[in-house]
Parts: C-alpha cells; sequence; structure tokens
C-alpha cells in the first residue's frame, strides 16, 4: 500500500491510497489542473482513480471536486450530510455511514464521525491485507473511536493545527480563536501529541495534518508529538506542509519532498 499527500493545510487538502488494483483519493482540496499534475507524478492516470472520497464539505476539501470528475468518471463516496452540502450534479454518488465498512476494489473503508463544524464530517480508517490508515484531518476532540484507529494504525494521519501559545496572541479575531479551539474546531499541537501517543505496535510512521501557516510551526508540532512519543515508540514524524509532496509505503517507508 502507497499513500501520498499532496498538500494539508487551510489552503487544500488531498491524498492519495494506492494498491496494485485500486486508487482512492482522499479530498480534491486543490484546483483540478494541481489534482491532474499531482496524479500523474503519482504514475495514476484518469481511468486508474477507483473512487474518490469525501470527508467533509469544507472549501479546503472539496475546492477541485466538481472541476475533476470532467475527467474521471468514478464513483464519489460521502456521507448524507456532506452530500446535502454539495452540489455534484450527474456525479456517482455513494453514501457511506459512519462505523460501517465498505469495500472498494481490495481496499475495505471505515467512516468515523468526528467533531468538526460541518455537516456530518468523516475521518478515515482505511484498510488492506497488509496495512491499515488512520486519517483524521480536521477534528476538535478525539473520540474513543478515532483513539482506538490510530492505536490499529500502520500509518497515522493526525490533525495537528495550532500551537496554542501563537493561537492566542496570533492575528485572528476572538471569536475565530474560539472557533479553531473549540470541540467543534481543530487540534492544537499538545492535543495531536495526546493522541498519537497511543499508537500501537504496528504503527510505522505518523504524520500530521493541517497545520495553521499562522498559528503553528512544522517544528513546534513535531517537537510536541515526538516529546509524548519518545518513551514509547521512535517513529518518523512528517509534519505535511502545504506545498509539500510526501510518500509512504507499508513495505518501506520512504518521504519526498
Amino acid at each position: 500500500m502507497e499513500v501520498f499527500c499532496f498538500g494539508s493545510g487551510s489552503r487544500g487538502n488531498a491524498f492519495v491510497v494506492r494498491t496494485r488494483r485500486t486508487v482512492l483519493l482522499i479530498d480534491a482540496g486543490f484546483p483540478p489542473s494541481v489534482l491532474r499534475t499531482q496524479l500523474a507524478r503519482c504514475g495514476i492516470r484518469d481511468q486508474e482513480l477507483s473512487a474518490i472520497v469525501v470527508t467533509h464539505e469544507h472549501h479546503d476539501h472539496v475546492r477541485g471536486l466538481s472541476g475533476l470528475l470532467r475527467w474521471h468518471s468514478c464513483p464519489v463516496f460521502a456521507t448524507r450530510g456532506t452530500f446535502a452540502a454539495l452540489e455534484l450534479d450527474g456525479a456517482r454518488r455513494v453514501q457511506i455511514t459512519a462505523h460501517r465498512w465498505v469495500e472498494v476494489g481490495d481496499l475495505a473503508l471505515c467512516p468515523i464521525a468526528v467533531w468538526h463544524d460541518a455537516n456530518e464530517p468523516i475521518g478515515l480508517r482505511i484498510a488492506s491485507r497488509e496495512a491499515e490508515i488512520a486519517l483524521f484531518t480536521d477534528l476538535g476532540l478525539p473520540t474513543p473511536e478515532v483513539i482506538e484507529s490510530v492505536r490499529k494504525a500502520t500509518l497515522a494521519v493526525i490533525e495537528a493545527n495550532h500551537d496554542r501559545t501563537l493561537l492566542e496572541k496570533g492575528p485572528y479575531p476572538e471569536w475565530l480563536k474560539r472557533r479553531i479551539a473549540s470541540p467543534y474546531g481543530h487540534l492544537s499541537n499538545d492535543e495531536a501529541a495526546r493522541v498519537t501517543r497511543e499508537c500501537g505496535p504496528s504503527t510505522q510512521a505518523v504524520w500530521l495534518a493541517h497545520l495553521s501557516e499562522e498559528t503553528n510551526r512544522p517544528e513546534l508540532a513535531e517537537a510536541a508529538v515526538r516529546e509524548r512519543l519518545v518513551s514509547r515508540h521512535v517513529l518518523p514524524i512528517v509534519p505535511l506542509t502545504q506545498r509539500g509532496f510526501h510518500r509512504w509505503c507499508s513495505d518501506t517507508t520512504e518521504f519526498g519532498g
């Protein structure tokens, strides 16, 4: 199993999960031209995309979705609430329900309900015979289901949106600071560290997602998580960036910048 990140942050999020038989695009938060270029960079042709999975309807996760569907006729997987918030005329919709596994090719997909200010948002567990991914880019509160997903993950992708001190002193208006720090907002570095501390013995790597460019720094996020992990695991910890390109493989862990 391979996982690619095309970038993660408030201006766009997109991931690819690939096996020999199946290619999933998780969110489409960049312009269609960027998404197609990045898919080609992964060696993925238009007809090879098996499905697009949408975690929620916010712009930084669906910006390029409608445009991308002009070239890709694959189905779109999302919850009822997410579909209700999107305009997807003519798209092949597959409604998914939290905590119910579905099969897509040789992958199994389980949506996990999360706390976030969107219409029925989800994180994801994605499993093949050889590996399992926990992917949670937007959430304000880690539930027991999120923790359990991380414990079983080979690759854990967890939001580390902000440093609390930088958020408090940052340029955002007070209402936005409250929203970000609320249970329906985004995880701080310290909260991400508490989640990733639960990584199990099968975890090979941790990716830190959705870092704010205004109220966080990659080195702060990595340090917070590493401090909690140091006595338990020696793991690669990779803060994902808005413009970065990252790759992980379940056989050998590799990253490209």
